[in-house]
Order: C-alpha cells, then structure tokens, then sequence
C-alpha cells in the first residue's frame, strides 16, 4: 500500500507486507486449489477488498471488481479515507459465493492537508480563500399546540445530518503559471465553468476534511463572487452541502462512488521489485 497525495494506492506487491507467492502464483492463479480456500474446482470470478481502522479488526468493504487471469497487479486508489487514520486492507479472492481468507496489508498511516471534494472520477482541492461557513446540524421535529395545553408539544423523528457552506477560490493551472504576473481571463472562466458543472451535476461526493470530517453530501447552488479592479477575473466559488448518507460501502456502491482498478500485468524479482510492466 502507498500513499499518493492523499490518495490511498493500494497494491498486492511483496514490499507492502502481502506475500507475493501467495496473493499471485496461489490465490490468484485461475482457480483455487492452491489457493487460501482450497475447494476443488472453485475458480476464482471477482476480488473483493476490505478496509479496517488498525487494531479493530472491523472489516469494511471497499470494493469489488472482476478476477482478469490476463493481468497480476491490480492497483486500487482509496480516495475515502480519513485523516489522521491507521488502516489495514485487505484482498478476498471470491469463486462465485464462495469467499476464500483474507491476505492482509501492513498499518498504513494516512495524513494529508486540506479540503477535498471527490467522487467517482474527480478529486477536486479546494486551496485558496477557503470559508468554511456555518454548519447546521440539522434535526427533525415539529411544534404542536395542543388546545388543553399552556406548553406546546414537541414531537421529533430519527432525521440528523449536517448542511453548510464552503467558498474558495479556483485558480486555474495558466494563471497559475503566470506567477502572479497576469491573469488567463480565459482559462479562468473555463475552470469555474468546470467547476460548477461538478457543483451542479446531481451527483453525490465525499467531502474530506483534514480535520477528520468525512462525510457523504449533496452539493448545490454554486454562486460566483468576483474580485474588483485588476482582479476582477477572479471569481470566488460559495455553494452548499447537504449530508445525505453514511459513508459505508452500500451507499457508495448505490451513488456510483466506485472507482475501477487499474490493471497490468507485470514481473516481480525475488524482493517484490517490478522488473518490467
């Protein structure tokens, strides 16, 4: 397992404490008759991948995906995890219903800075003029004023989530490059225009926090605030949250927050270094 930013990249090689032997030439090698299940005549259809806070032993899946005999290196970027966290994978090798042992991963540390927006295909950072705004922890209840009462009646349900704002200012990569110099009044309206477009396209996101928030949210009503004089080609971005899940496995399958794995077929030497791929 390896850390890419703060992306979790996540790969069955030697070096990160998964047996290479065991994960490629038994488990995975079309059936499972050398494999951690050992049924005869099983063969392998899917991998399943499971997370765990270290020390708990509380297995989560991650994911799901496709057993490809073609290829020996599956690498899976855990975009979800939460700061300041110590986590353990590990791979399921599945025949059918069948499941077979799990093949564990080291302790892997995750830290990163920032606030980041992500779902299946896009990990947005928010990076300048950050407000976090007001967050409201939201409950529901309703008043009623019964005809033979001095105080009202408060009846209440099971609803609790969180909503509030976030503004930052997009900058794009021209501008960026211009180090301060000038302004792409080009290529800024296009990264806004992209970035309400993700804002805007009905879909459900994880917002990451490097306060440890995690949350599964709805984002909405994207406004466009610009700077004046010079600067008047800039354009903060404010737009709202609203919380709409738990962030487990069932709700990100059901709102398409899956990433797919990358897949290649690669040579190993005896210490778990790539010799070509």
């Amino acid at each position: 397992a390896c850390l890419v930013g703060s992306e979790m990249c996540i790969r069955d090689s030697k070096d990160t404490g998964w047996d290479l032997t065991t994960v490629l030439n038994a488990g995975f090698t079309g059936d499972l008759d050398a494999g951690s299940i050992g049924a005869d005549g099983f063969t392998i259809t899917d991998i399943m991948m499971y997370r765990s806070i270290a020390g708990t032993e509380k297995w989560e899946a991650v994911s799901e995906f496709k057993y490809d005999e073609e290829f020996n290196l599956y690498e899976y970027i855990d975009r979800y995890v939460q700061n300041g966290t110590d986590y353990m994978y590990a791979l399921v090798p599945v025949a059918n219903n069948v499941q077979g042992d799990m093949l564990k991963s080291d302790e892997v540390s995750v830290k990163y800075e920032g606030i980041f927006l992500t779902d299946k295909y896009d990990n947005k950072r928010l990076e300048f003029d950050i407000e976090l705004g007001d967050i409201t922890h939201n409950t529901g209840s309703a008043v009623m004023n019964p005809i033979d009462s001095v105080y009202p009646l408060i009846i209440s349900n099971k609803t609790k989530y969180r909503s509030g704002t976030l503004s930052t200012l997009p900058l794009s990569k021209a501008t960026l490059g211009l180090y301060g110099a000038d302004i792409d009044s080009m290529a800024e309206q296009k990264n806004r225009d992209r970035w309400v477009d993700f804002l805007t396209n009905g879909k459900a996101k994880v917002l990451r926090m490097d306060n440890g928030t995690s949350i599964l949210v709805y984002t909405a009503n994207p406004i466009e605030t610009h700077k004046e004089g010079r600067l008047r080609d800039l354009a903060s971005l404010s737009f709202e949250y609203t919380e709409v899940g738990a962030l487990n496995y069932q709700n990100m399958l059901k709102n398409d927050l899956i990433p797919e794995p990358i897949l290649s077929r690669t040579t190993f030497n005896d210490d778990g270094g790539i010799i070509n791929g």
